[in-house]
């Protein structure tokens, strides 16, 4: 049997055993009937030789077409239980779009007539039966809005469908055949036209098969589907990744070129050595070569000359990290006016002081991203959010930066300072104040410091990065809060420790000087700038703290019912 008798078995079957399509009374098989005089194929000369599925036709109303190479239509079907109901996920049907772009007035007119739907509701129309037609389903109920308007039109369906089959042909034998595959798979199975028109929505598709039949093919032989956004981004990889190898066999020959070059030099200069006095020259193995590649990709590619840098003026380099630190310092100063102290049972650690978990919490995220400058996958994520490069700066960097420590050495001199003064400036100001204190001098002396280094353009390139800033803040707002006390040398003898203690008030004069006079000097390997905008801060939120503490200990909030005065208006 030739496969249009199968197809015409098949649906003689389905309709008898789930009643895709309405049946009428009494007429067991009356499932179809002629519509007009066109030319048959061979899929319809099959129709007409089983006159037991042509009894009775329903009237011209009830009568749409179920495939454009056969003049038989389907009745409407009242329930279907195999095929996915079109908005069974609570989602509108949005049918499949043919075009780029909506029908303009006029355009929906020419098509419908006199009697022509709204324009966004033609529009509609002619995408659900465009989808219709890619899922062979032409006989199912339309939505509800679209019945009613062919209440009021009952010829719009058949107008729409002849044009949309005459602008944009497809296959609809096809069509069917894909219903019936889906009618008899175990599992529901989603509608292709939806598939479409997704793929149309995250723009993977451009082809004539998506309904934009204006796109050229693809150079494939036998491709109908047209250029594929996917093919496209693939292809844009592989030529990146090609470029990235190509890049990378580059640097790795200059430097063995350099290396065999340092060898010959070594040779010359000791022959009585021989050939072990030199270095072995060989090639990166797949872990250097995993780490070289990462380390590339880290880098950006601009230069001094892109125009993206060269034409960036000193305020497009500022104002959206000023903006960052400007909110970012107003929400440090409202978390300090309306933090409170968490119940002992509410907080995760009950048992560990409240000023230890916030210490060893702020450590710990030093630490995590000390730990991350050694893992090559997070050095692209870092160089952009992590470090302040004042010629091309992120406003992220502002506060990424504040927990970024390349050497363990430079992690622990933040640290140890911070534990030190830090943990009794908690216990006296609070976690709310102290985090204040700590970010806001973090933030203000990074910006300081990209304002510094973006005006000097000789040092645009420098790099900055580190938890300094805060804590010099903190140190600074300690001792500000303990003028009188006496500060010496950690593990001193006690007499040698009596002998070289400093007061509160000339430990912070002198390390301010110290910071004053470094930021004079040239730039070198320590940002003595933000240090001392670090330090100011510090001082200036422990003096405020001061000013507003109550006689008791207490902390009076001058502004926690700022709205009630605003609307009571009083004063």
């Amino acid at each position: 049997m030739n496969n249009a008798g199968t197809v015409v078995l098949r649906l003689a079957r389905k309709c008898l055993q789930h009643s895709t399509c309405q049946r009428i009374p009494e007429q067991t098989l009356g499932l179809f009937c002629p519509l007009s005089s066109r030319p048959h194929r061979p899929l319809t000369s099959i129709f007409q030789a089983l006159p037991s599925l042509r009894s009775q036709c329903p009237s011209d109303g009830q009568r749409r077409h179920f495939t454009q190479s056969n003049p038989y239509g389907f009745r409407r079907s009242s329930a279907v239980q195999i095929l996915k109901q079109y908005g069974s996920g609570k989602k509108p049907e949005k049918g499949l779009r043919f075009q780029e772009g909506e029908l303009s007035h006029e355009e929906v007119i020419a098509i419908f007539g006199s009697r022509a739907p709204p324009t966004n509701l033609g529009n509609y129309l002619l995408r659900v039966i465009h989808g219709r037609r890619h899922d062979g389903t032409l006989d199912l109920p339309l939505p509800e809005e679209l019945e009613e308007e062919l209440a009021k039109n009952p010829d719009a369906f058949e107008d729409g469908l002849q044009w949309l089959r005459t602008t944009y042909p497809i296959d609809e034998d096809a069509a069917i055949l894909g219903r019936i595959e889906r009618e008899e798979h175990a599992l529901e199975r989603d509608n292709p036209s939806e598939l479409l028109q997704r793929g149309q929505d995250l723009g993977f598709y451009r082809g004539p098969q998506s309904g934009h039949y204006q796109a050229k093919l693809s150079g494939k032989d036998g491709d109908v589907f047209g250029v594929s956004e996917l093919e496209k981004i693939r292809a844009e990889n592989e030529a990146r990744l090609q470029q990235e190898e190509e890049e990378l066999q580059a640097q790795i020959d200059q430097r063995m070129t350099k290396v065999q070059e340092e060898r010959t030099r070594a040779l010359a200069q000791r022959p009585e050595q021989g050939l072990e006095s030199a270095k072995e020259v060989r090639p990166p193995n797949t872990f250097e070569k995993w780490v070289l590649k990462a380390q590339n990709r880290a880098q950006s590619k601009l230069t001094i000359e892109s125009p993206e840098v060269a034409q960036q003026t000193t305020t497009q380099r500022l104002l959206p990290s000023l903006l960052l630190v400007t909110v970012a310092v107003g929400g440090c100063y409202l978390y300090s006016q309306y933090w409170h102290r968490p119940k002992q049972s509410e907080r995760l650690f009950p048992d560990v002081a409240l000023s230890f978990a916030t210490i060893a919490g702020l450590v710990a995220i030093n630490l995590a991203v000390f730990c991350a400058w050694r893992l090559p996958p997070f050095w692209s994520t870092l160089n952009k959010y992590f470090i302040i490069v004042p010629v091309y700066p992120y406003a992220f960097s502002m506060l990424g930066n504040l927990f970024s420590h390349q050497k363990f050495t430079h992690f622990l001199a933040n640290m140890i300072p911070l534990f030190i003064f830090g943990l009794p400036l908690h216990e006296e100001v609070g976690r709310g104040t102290f985090l204040a204190i700590f970010l806001s001098s973090g933030l203000l002396g990074s910006l300081g410091s990209l304002a510094r280094l973006s005006a000097l353009k000789t040092s645009i390139t420098t790099t900055t990065l580190g938890a300094s800033g805060c804590v010099y803040g903190i140190v600074a707002a300690y001792l500000w809060l303990h003028l009188d006390d006496r500060f010496s040398i950690l593990f001193l003898p006690p007499d040698l420790a009596d002998t070289l203690s400093f007061s509160g008030k000339y430990l912070l004069i002198g390390l301010g000087l110290f910071q004053l006079v470094g930021s004079l000097r040239p730039i070198m390997k320590i940002d003595y700038f933000d240090h001392l905008v670090g330090m100011t801060v510090g001082v200036v939120s422990a003096w405020w703290w001061q000013g507003n503490k109550e006689k008791d200990g207490g902390f009076r909030k001058k502004f926690t019912n700022w709205w009630k005065l605003t609307v009571s208006g009083s004063k």
